[in-house]
């Protein structure tokens, strides 16, 4: 070991600088990952900013996602639909590592140290690319199953018991979301009662309550 240590060239003794703590922390990072130490709420992009909000009130919606759209419903990234995030700290971790390892080997497979560093970069790119692309399967993987009240809006149900008008008090529908058939609390700004039995829709959330109408389809 120390006669191979003592046969490298500065450069390599540079590049195994640079491989070995990013390996190092990239190997905590990923430990911390599958323990679940970035689970809900936690930064598994490793860009600094919560992949998801804190449930304050338990309704399965992260209290700080903002509504945009103005329509009372907290808008919940669609992260299926977000582009890749490549420049991440565990990208950037992986770019190094994979950079100064595939540096170093190419210098010891007998390559000029310029083209060695040169496919070294490409090889840590492709690293960059891999991680996100894992990364955002992890977030998929997170959220699915996920109960998100949200995605109860425009959905029709039943009443399962009798919703007061003007919102004098709550009664309670069932209601399919995300292919599950579930009973949620409900209130009605309209003038009359909604009987137990009758369609309704849902027009809205506030808070863990939906907001609902009585159905005009047949």
């Amino acid at each position: 070991m120390l006669l191979w240590w003592q046969s490298l060239t500065t450069l390599e003794h540079v590049l195994l600088y640079v491989a070995v703590p990013a390996t190092l922390l990239l190997l905590i990072q990923t430990a911390l990952l599958l323990l679940g130490g970035d689970g809900p709420g936690g930064d598994l992009d490793g860009d600094g900013v919560p992949d998801g909000g804190i449930d304050l009130d338990g309704d399965g919606i992260p209290d700080a996602w903002p509504d945009v759209d103005g329509d009372g419903i907290p808008d919940a990234p669609d992260e299926s639909a977000a582009p890749l995030q490549i420049f991440t700290l565990r990208g950037v971790v992986a770019f190094f590592a994979l950079f100064g390892w595939g540096s170093l080997w190419l210098c010891q497979m007998g390559l000029p140290s310029w083209l060695a560093l040169f496919l070294g970069v490409q090889i840590g790119v492709v690293g960059m690319v891999a991680m996100a692309v894992l990364l955002r399967a992890a977030l998929n993987l997170q959220s699915d199953g996920t109960l998100r009240l949200r995605n109860a809006a425009g959905q029709t149900g039943t009443v399962y018991l009798t919703i007061p008008p003007a919102r004098s008090g709550q009664g309670k529908v069932t209601v399919l979301v995300q292919d599950q058939l579930r009973e949620f609390e409900a209130e009605t700004e309209c003038s009359a009662a909604i009987p137990t039995g009758a369609k309704i829709v849902v027009s809205g959330l506030d808070g863990a309550v939906l907001l609902v109408e009585p159905s005009t389809d047949e």
